[in-house]
């Protein structure tokens, strides 16, 4: 058996550990590969940043139209409402927006975790002399 051989049987069984010990006092469980490839995880990160890139000028000027428009109507009743309803997605997708950026950063450090722990693994094996 050669070492890619092995390195799939060793995850293969974490895999099956984690998966019995999230269900405990049930038989062999046949759990989902829930990984993520490297590529995936990369390729998510660099959407949300392009997300957040796209996104943040168009909420900018939306958020400038509806205030500009609740100034010019502030002597109606409309007025207070818009503002109202104006500051209220203003500020929630405003949020949204400066988060895609903190999602992309995370992603990129589960990333480089995974990275380090497979490259920690592997160094381990050969040090023992298995691979």
């Amino acid at each position: 058996m050669g070492w890619h051989e092995e390195w799939a049987e060793a995850q293969a069984f974490a895999r099956a550990e984690i998966a019995a010990q999230r269900t405990p006092g049930e038989g062999p469980v046949a759990a989902p590969d829930l990984s993520v490839p490297v590529d995936q995880l990369l390729a998510s990160a660099a959407a949300s940043e392009s997300a957040h890139e796209d996104l943040r000028p168009v909420l900018d000027r939306a958020i400038g139209d509806t205030a500009a428009a609740t100034e010019s109507l502030r002597q109606w009743t409309l007025g207070e409402q818009l503002g109202q309803s104006g500051a209220g997605w203003g500020a929630a997708l405003s949020d949204m927006a400066d988060r895609l950026p903190e999602h992309a950063t995370g992603l990129r450090a589960i990333t480089s975790a995974m990275v380090g722990l497979d490259q920690e693994l592997r160094a381990t094996f050969r040090g023992w002399g298995t691979v």
